[in-house]
């Protein structure tokens, strides 16, 4: 097993990589999972935020009346000065979002307006420079009016205390609202599903630097030719540079995978243990790509840099077209297209899946063993590239042995 342990060791003497890419990167994921909300507190009662706002009623009718009530069931209102100098300090210090000026005779105005046809009166508005809280209350304001409006010109006869009372009650009707938790399992075990979502990056990135530094080293050609010489099979030797790319893989994703259930414990006992045996076989089948990406990259002869880029370039982009640091759902339909051929789609697909799966069925398993299927189709069609480069690698006339005989020869 000499050149098993040769090949770990050629990992071993660049803990950076593995300093950075497995371990900051893992750590990251759990500074990410642990600050994002995932709907624990959905028990709680929703209040709306209410923004302050200051009405000058110079008509004093029961519109304008009636408006100020419409404004105070969506904000705060608070006293101000009928002063040019009170109103402008308001906004620009920022103790109002909102300072609305009704002119005299607007209520009567309103009316006839709505009556004849005509176009409604304006209303004096200011908004904070500093967001748009202003703006939203300006729209109630306008709805309010517009309100009255209709209903002073379907009913001709209504004086303006009722316009105002139906203005009202039509502004304070709202629908029943639901809450629906999107994705499988509980808030909190989402909070474990996306810690293994972001493990795409953290997984991709460090398997494919560490692996491809790996066969890189071992496939230099100096290197090389002196392999062939040597009294170990070639088959021997083969299976033994293999299995030092399946060991640095395994030890990634254990770490990753043991850091996981340590920061989230609690959200990881949400989910049933068929569902949590799953996303550990999903986790490791997905491994399975970065390793036959890293070892094409070893058989093509990629240098340390190119590894390094490969593996951060593609690790967030395969990330990104899986939904890990977007929703796929918000995606424009072209890019999810795109998304599809990547190998992080199918698998945090199959995490929700797992994530959510109560019993075993037949019916519940079938789909996220269908998503691994692909997952190791991935990793099959990458290997294969990679064995095709390597044949074209040994055949040329750098691979040392007979091809490099034959080329002197001629």
């Amino acid at each position: 097993m000499k050149v098993f342990k040769a090949a770990v060791a050629i990992t071993l003497r660049h803990p950076l990589y593995l300093l950075v890419y497995a371990v900051v990167l893992s750590l990251l994921g759990v500074l990410m999972a642990s600050s994002l909300s995932f709907g624990e507190g959905d028990d709680a009662p929703f209040a709306a935020y209410r923004a302050k706002f200051s009405v000058i009623d110079r008509d004093g009718s029961d519109l304008s009346r009636g408006l100020v009530d419409c404004l105070g069931e969506h904000g705060i209102e608070m006293p101000l000065d009928d002063a040019e100098i009170a109103l402008q300090d308001a906004v620009a210090k920022g103790s109002v979002s909102y300072v609305l000026i009704v002119p005299e005779g607007f209520g009567q105005a309103v009316l006839d307006t709505a009556r004849a046809g005509g176009d409604a009166p304006m209303l004096e508005t200011v908004y904070s420079y500093s967001s748009l809280e202003g703006s939203l209350l300006d729209q109630k304001a306008n709805e309010y009016v517009g309100l009255a409006r209709a209903y002073a010109a379907l009913v001709p006869d209504a004086s303006l205390a009722d316009v105002a009372a139906h203005a009202g009650d039509a502004t304070g009707a709202s629908a029943p609202v639901d809450t629906v938790q999107l994705g499988g399992g509980s808030g909190s075990a989402q909070r474990f599903v996306f810690y293994f979502s972001w493990g795409t990056y953290t997984l991709f990135a460090s398997i494919v630097v560490c692996v491809g530094l790996l066969m890189g080293t071992l496939n230099r050609t100096d290197l090389r030719r002196r392999n062939l010489v040597s009294p170990l099979p070639t088959t021997g030797y083969n299976l033994q540079v293999a299995a030092a790319a399946l060991a640095v893989t395994t030890g990634v994703w254990l770490w990753t995978v043991v850091l996981g259930f340590v920061a989230f414990g609690e959200a990881a006992a949400q989910i049933s243990a068929a569902g949590l045996a799953l996303m550990l076989a999903l986790s490791f089948a997905f491994a399975t790509v970065p390793l036959s990406a890293g070892y094409l990259l070893g058989q093509m002869g990629a240098s340390e840099t190119i590894s390094n880029a490969v593996g951060n370039i593609a690790g967030m982009a395969v990330s990104f077209l899986g939904g890990v640091w977007v929703s796929f759902d918000a995606m424009d339909p072209a890019v999810q297209a795109i998304g599809r051929f990547s190998p992080a789609f199918w698998y945090t697909d199959a995490l929700q899946k797992a994530a959510a799966l109560e019993a075993p069925t037949p019916e519940a398993l079938a789909p996220i063993f269908c998503d691994m299927g692909v997952l190791l189709l991935f990793a099959l069609a990458l290997f294969a590239v990679a064995l095709v480069a390597s044949r074209l690698r040994v055949q040329g006339a750098d691979a040392g042995g007979n091809a490099a005989a034959a080329g002197v020869r001629r």
